[in-house]
């Protein structure tokens, strides 16, 4: 395996490995020990990196906020009276669905369903490696500022809250472009509860998820719900 430019001050390294999929399959289960993440970059995706400050110690800065109440700092609602657009959640941020449970983040079908994506990549995406002690903490640790023109710019709130889809859905972040975050996740929501909830943190998390952009009306909880029922790739493009 060589890592390019291996003397660069940047917080990520390209690959220029044989078998990219059995590399990144490696470095994700290393990853706890290394302190450094493999991820799929996009085409050009590295002009969006460093424009956001890095916390020294990022991952004691993460581990500080509470994801629930991230996400209901960035909640849209309440919804105006007689607005559905939030529904079934048109007031208050909804409590999260499997707050306290099973830690799914390093489990065996996790690992192997974020591997699955790489097999996929192909000529898509380029393999890097970065200096975070999970994929959740991506974002943050490369200042990625594909957030930058929506009021909420806190990387480290949202690295909290991919920790957090990590551990309760085993939702990795493997692809990150320059306004796209994709995450491929191995124990989603299943019930209708459970997916109505979900959505409504999408929504919260990524204000673009309310418009599908294919020409249909923009998305409820409800309706968004459906959509990623058993869905095992979440994806967030910021406008």
């Amino acid at each position: 395996m060589t890592i390019d430019d291996p003397a660069s001050a940047t917080p990520f390294r390209y690959l220029d490995v044989d078998d990219p999929a059995r590399s990144y399959e490696d470095l994700l289960r290393a990853a706890p020990r290394t302190q450094r993440s493999p991820v799929w970059f996009g085409p050009d995706t590295t002009q969006w990196f460093g424009e956001v400050p890095v916390p020294s110690d990022l991952a004691v800065a993460v581990g500080e906020h509470d994801p629930a109440e991230v996400l209901s700092r960035w909640w849209p609602g309440p919804c105006p009276d007689g607005c559905a657009c939030l529904d079934p959640y048109t007031g208050a941020f909804p409590p999260l669905i499997r707050a306290s449970g099973t830690d799914r983040s390093r489990r065996r079908a996790t690992l192997a369903e974020a591997v699955s994506f790489g097999r996929e990549a192909g000529d898509l995406a380029s393999l890097a490696v970065v200096d975070a002690e999970r994929p959740a903490d991506v974002p943050a640790a490369l200042g990625w500022c594909g957030v930058i023109n929506y009021p909420h710019q806190d990387l480290v709130g949202l690295s909290a809250v991919l920790r957090s889809w990590e551990e309760r859905f085993g939702a990795t972040l493997v692809w990150i472009g320059g306004f796209t975050l994709v995450l491929v996740v191995a124990d989603p929501p299943r019930t209708r509860e459970e997916s109505e909830r979900v959505a409504a943190e999408h929504f919260a998390f990524c204000p673009d998820q309310i418009d599908p952009q294919d020409g249909r009306e923009p998305y409820s909880p409800r309706s968004y719900a459906r959509e990623i029922r058993r869905a095992r790739l979440w994806k967030f493009w910021w406008d």
